[in-house]
């Protein structure tokens, strides 16, 4: 609005008010300008609301080179008609000392229709650079208007309307390119720039809908509406936790046209016709959508990958080919200048307030801009991998933090595993936890062991009510008491857990859980910086559909988690590649950031308001207790699973007698059973499978022996 100021003053100062100084600067002005001094301000004020009026890039420097143009000629065109002795005396009243230079060469050296066809043209130059109109319509109306006869009229405008027409139509088709197969070879690059780019200002009116819509969410007709009157006024911690910052993403429409045209030029190099027809900037990448022409293959332009990279002297590209959905092939390239997602925007995005699951994930914002997130019960296990820094301890932050806006402590129950000993701790002491951060992994598997006794025991309860799930299970509860939460185990490394002795355990225990857990409300989110074979075998990866992978130190660690390539090419910081059962090509991601400041204030915010309790469930076996469980090759806390004189018989008078059996026997069958308490198969059977619950003995392996978790001879 700078402009728009001076255009008025310089209007003041040639109305004479404004004092003695304005005089002096009149006379100035008059001076340059003569008589059409006053189109000065008035140049002023127009290239001010031109500038404020305009699109994000705002007044170019060839539409400002065309208003002075047009201000050039003109005043030489209202000077060129002057008699000669007049040109230089009355100069103040024409066109001033400007209309004099541009108009006394024409006078002096050439003529002047030469002077008034030549300043016509720059003026008309003026006029095209400024307001950019469209060459062949003003030449067509020119025509008509010059056309003597109405038969030639009519044929002109018929062209017209057919010429408009077809700019119209062309305009249409470069709109829906993505969506239409479109053989327009002179289209333009279409930039579809994302929502968060824009600056948008949100009213109080709007932050408040927006509020509104969150408590809604909370409490959702069919969820886990469980009461507890440690909780029962919960507070929930406040999006003020977090930080206000949003993506800014910077685009220049050059620099992207650019690329676009060195993309054509070098697949052309290589006998690769094709048209760039979409750029699409997303926060970390830009996507180039390519149409190729007919008979071109794919695998020929995936094979340029390099080269492709070299051109355009990119960190890395990758290639999507053919993007799903669409015949199109994509190419994204790193952005100059990346732009953080934020965890607040996206748990304040319509697409976070929509899904309406109260375990929903926030992901982050894929190529294109959009928020993406996901409810965990129709996940219902994730499992996450990737290189040292590449974003998974962050990512996990992000879950637990979201996870913890959403539900209260009767709601969801947390099991936490950090071998580590480093991303976890903090949350330690949070009322959502079942049992303190578990730092050793023998413990872990205690803690999964007796997860799987409760999934058994929970099936269990399904059953006689004849529930389904877990939602449709605390409907059907009249008792408060009887509602059960959720229970999502995290386990930051899993690496560490599978290199111990108990490995087959461990992957027995998460194969089960992933199997059976997603109807009883429990869920796994697993990470590990190692996707090889030896830690995330086939078992564990064909009942966990959902993976999440950052960038990968090769391209066989990405086929490890993702069973295709790709994830070496990823940016690290955030950058994933998501993959579920339902999509057929894994999507580009770039993840959210949330600081550890963040992550304090909302832990903090959420043990205040627990009021420090934490509901222990799952009794832990003691340094000394593991030490001799290990010594007798037992699991570690097998000990304090079941307390013979005080836990109930799991519905079965002999089940006190049948565990004094399998320990003076040391094994447990069915035949064992059988013989010693005199009862048929089924009842043995069932004996053994409430055994197996309470983590007695392990599961059947086969042909194989179970295994017994007492020591012989213990009472």
């Amino acid at each position: 609005m700078v402009n728009v100021a001076v255009g008025i003053l310089l209007f003041l100062v040639l109305q004479s008010e404004a004092g003695m100084l304005g005089i002096t600067f009149q006379k100035f002005i008059v001076f340059f300008g003569g008589k059409w001094s006053i189109l000065l301000p008035i140049f002023f004020i127009v290239s001010g609301v031109l500038k404020w009026i305009l699109p994000e890039k705002g007044l170019e420097r060839k539409q400002s080179l065309g208003l002075a143009f047009c201000l050039f000629a003109f005043l030489g065109l209202m000077h060129i008609g002057a008699p000669l002795e007049d040109v230089g005396v009355r100069r103040d009243e024409l066109g001033g000392a400007i209309g004099f230079l541009m108009s006394i060469p024409f006078i002096l050296f050439l003529s002047r229709p030469v002077g008034y066809t030549v300043l016509s043209c720059l003026f008309l130059v003026g006029l095209f650079l400024t307001f950019e109109p469209n060459v062949s319509t003003v030449i067509s109306l020119f025509a008509r208007a010059a056309s003597p006869h109405k038969k030639t009229r009519d044929h002109l405008s018929r062209r017209i309307v057919d010429e408009e027409d077809e700019e119209g139509a062309e305009e249409c088709d470069e709109e829906e390119m993505t969506e239409e197969d479109d053989d327009v070879d002179d289209a333009e690059l279409n930039i579809v720039r994302p929502v968060f780019a824009q600056k948008v200002v949100k009213s109080q009116a709007q932050k408040k809908i927006k509020e509104e819509a969150q408590k809604n969410k909370k409490k959702i007709p069919g969820g886990l509406q469980m009461k507890d009157t440690r909780y029962e006024e919960w507070t929930f911690p406040s999006y003020e936790l977090l930080e206000t910052s949003r993506s800014e993403l910077k685009i220049d429409d050059e620099q992207l046209k650019n690329q676009a045209a060195l993309i054509e030029e070098k697949l052309l190099e290589f006998g690769i016709e094709v048209k760039v027809r979409d750029a699409r900037p997303g926060p970390t990448v830009t996507q180039f959508t390519l149409q190729p022409a007919e008979g071109v293959k794919l695998s020929r332009i995936a094979s340029l990958k390099d080269d492709l990279a070299l051109a355009l002297a990119a960190q890395s590209l990758r290639i999507e080919a053919p993007i799903p959905g669409k015949s199109l092939v994509g190419i994204e390239m790193p952005n100059s200048e990346r732009a953080y997602v934020h965890l607040r925007e996206i748990m304040e995005s319509e697409a976070f307030a929509q899904n309406l699951s109260s375990v929903t994930l926030p992901l982050g914002r894929d190529v294109s801009g959009d928020a993406i997130v996901a409810g965990l019960d129709s996940m219902p296990h994730i499992l996450i991998a990737g290189a040292t820094n590449s974003g998974k301890s962050v990512c996990m932050n992000t879950f637990i933090t979201s996870l913890l806006y959403q539900n209260a402590p009767h709601e969801l129950k947390f099991i936490l595993i950090d071998p580590k000993r480093v991303e976890l701790m903090p949350y330690d002491g949070v009322p959502h936890l079942l049992t303190p951060v578990i730092t050793d992994a023998d413990k872990a598997l205690q803690a999964m062991r007796w997860a799987v006794a409760e999934m058994s025991r929970r099936l269990q309860r399904f059953s006689e009510t004849g529930a389904r799930n877990i939602d449709e299970y605390n409907e059907k509860q009249q008792n408060e008491e009887q509602l059960i939460p959720r229970i999502v185990i995290i386990i930051d490394e899993l690496a560490d857990l599978m290199m111990r002795q108990y490995r087959r355990d461990t992957e027995m225990m998460i194969t089960r859980i992933a199997q059976m857990a997603r109807a009883v409300g429990i869920h796994l989110i697993i990470a590990t910086q190692r996707p090889s074979v030896d830690v995330i075998t086939g078992l564990i990866k064909a009942n966990m559909p959902t993976r999440i992978s950052f960038r990968t130190v090769s391209s066989v660690d990405s086929r490890t988690i993702l069973d295709s390539v790709g994830a070496e090419d990823l940016l690290g910081a955030g950058d994933m590649l998501y993959m579920t059962a339902t999509t057929p090509k894994p999507v580009r991601i770039q993840g959210i950031y949330v600081s550890t400041k963040e992550v304090a204030r909302v832990i903090n915010a959420v043990k205040i308001a627990g009021g420090g309790k934490m509901s222990e469930q799952i009794r832990m076996s003691n340094e000394g207790e593991d030490d001799e469980g290990q010594a007798g090759g037992l699991p570690p806390g097998a000990f304090q699973q079941i307390d013979l004189e005080a836990d109930d018989n799991g519905g079965d008078e002999l089940f006190f007698e049948a565990v004094r059996v399998v320990q003076g026997a040391g094994k447990a069958s069915a035949s064992l059973l059988q013989r010693q308490l005199k009862v048929g198969y089924a009842r043995a059977a069932r004996l053994l499978d409430i055994m197996e619950e309470k983590g007695l003995i392990g599961p059947a392996d086969g042909a194989k022996a179970r295994k017994v978790y007492i020591s012989v001879g213990e009472t």
